[in-house]
């Protein structure tokens, strides 16, 4: 074995040990686990439910190309690279080949992983939707890998591109289209046409344009640094990641709307909470896209005023990814200069989250009342989403933080 995939070996396996321990910590859980236990029994209950009141003209297959497609086309390739690389390997450039290539095929088995599970997850909708068999889930499971592939190998070769919106957004298309007509049953020489259409692209695009490039460090450093902060963010809801780096963002339309208003001690760390909140790379981004989540699914499902477990859990997995925001560095050695207490600093947290998870739970409530066109079950939606928003945030954090005094 040469130097480089000793190097390839050994960065893999440190990273595996690395996220076994955070694994081990989040599966000691036992509260977190039973919920999400309980998610799994709850949804795979309601998903039959939701599956007979489907019409029978239901574009299921079209839903379910879309849903997946977005998987394959997401295809970072994973090299375990660092920061120092560009110092020390970057001459050697030459001689990484078969580096990249473990990285090639360890990001296509880390994704097929998802993505087969995410496709037996969308297989009830597809029988369900189209009558096929066994055998059509097989070759549909075949397809997803091989689409899977291409892109992994065309993701890598944008890496040598120095404009890849339309590339991407082409990859995106055709990997829609393949994989509708393959699950649709589509006229045979329909998916052998768009097959070799996507042949032409990756050689005749892909291939040929990165062969006339470098490779760009900046943007490969990047991207393995968003999948290893993925994880990092991941575990940081259940303890504690001094390995994360966080970013900041200057959002200032939006941060226009709180400004400092008062130099009070008691509104120090109001201010620090609520700009950490707006500025953070890791809050903000989150709390849109539950609320989202939870809307879509509000509306759509329609499962009556069982829709009350859907509030409940978007509330509750936004406060469980708000909590490290108290421990995020602002940074420490300039937060513990200011002579407020505890209490001056648990307060402000404690009631932001309960305002912003109220706030979402009207929100969510709204839309699922809308679904369910009851304004009794709003009711019901508000009051349990509030309620839980209060006892998340007034007992649940409040002992926590005080804790930790």
């Amino acid at each position: 074995m040469d130097a480089m995939s000793k190097l390839w070996e050994k960065r893999r396996r440190e990273s595996f040990q690395m996220q076994l321990r955070y694994w081990n910590l989040i599966g000691r859980n036992s509260g977190l686990m039973f919920f999400l236990y309980a998610m799994i029994l709850i949804g795979g209950f309601y998903y039959k439910k939701w599956l007979d009141t489907l019409p029978p003209d239901f574009p299921g297959v079209l839903a379910i190309s879309v849903l997946v497609a977005l998987a394959c086309a997401h295809a970072p390739v994973r090299t375990f690279s660092a920061r120092a690389d560009l110092v020390f390997l970057l001459p050697a450039e030459a001689e990484l080949d078969r580096y990249f290539r473990k990285g090639r095929r360890y990001s296509f088995v880390m994704q097929s992983a998802f993505l087969l599970m995410l496709w037996i997850l969308c297989a009830p909708l597809y029988f369900h939707t189209t009558g096929y068999g066994n055998q059509s889930f097989l070759i549909g499971a075949a397809a997803l890998l091989l689409v899977k592939g291409w892109n992994i190998d065309c993701s890598w070769q944008e890496l040598f591109i120095r404009d890849t919106q339309v590339l991407r957004f082409l990859r995106t298309g055709l990997t829609f289209f393949w994989i509708y007509f393959v699950l649709s049953h589509q006229a045979w020489y329909v998916s052998v046409v768009c097959a070799a259409v996507m042949g032409f692209v990756s050689y005749g695009l892909f291939h040929r344009q990165a062969g006339f490039g470098l490779l760009n460090w900046r943007k490969l450093l990047e991207s393995d640094q968003r999948q290893a902060m993925q994880f990092l963010r991941f575990a940081n809801l259940f303890t504690d990641v001094p390995r994360l780096r966080r970013r900041t963002h200057a959002r200032r339309l939006i941060s226009g709307f709180f400004p400092v208003r008062r130099f009070e001690g008691r509104t120090v760390f109001e201010q620090i909470f609520i700009k950490t909140f707006l500025r953070s790379d890791e809050y903000l981004g989150m709390y849109m896209r539950l609320t989202v989540i939870g809307i879509l699914l509000g509306f759509f499902l329609n499962i009556g005023l069982f829709s009350v477990f859907l509030v409940l859990s978007i509330v509750y997995l936004t406060g469980l990814q708000l909590v490290p925001l108290w421990q995020h560095p602002f940074p420490q050695a300039l937060a513990g200069l200011y002579p407020l207490t505890h209490q001056e600093k648990s307060r402000p947290f404690v009631r932001m989250t309960a305002l912003l998870l109220s706030g979402q739970s009207v929100i969510v409530s709204a839309a699922t009342g809308f679904g369910t066109r009851s304004f009794v079950d709003f009711l019901v939606f508000l009051c349990a989403g509030v309620g839980v928003s209060l006892l998340f945030s007034f007992v649940y954090l409040g002992k926590r933080v005080q804790l930790e005094n």
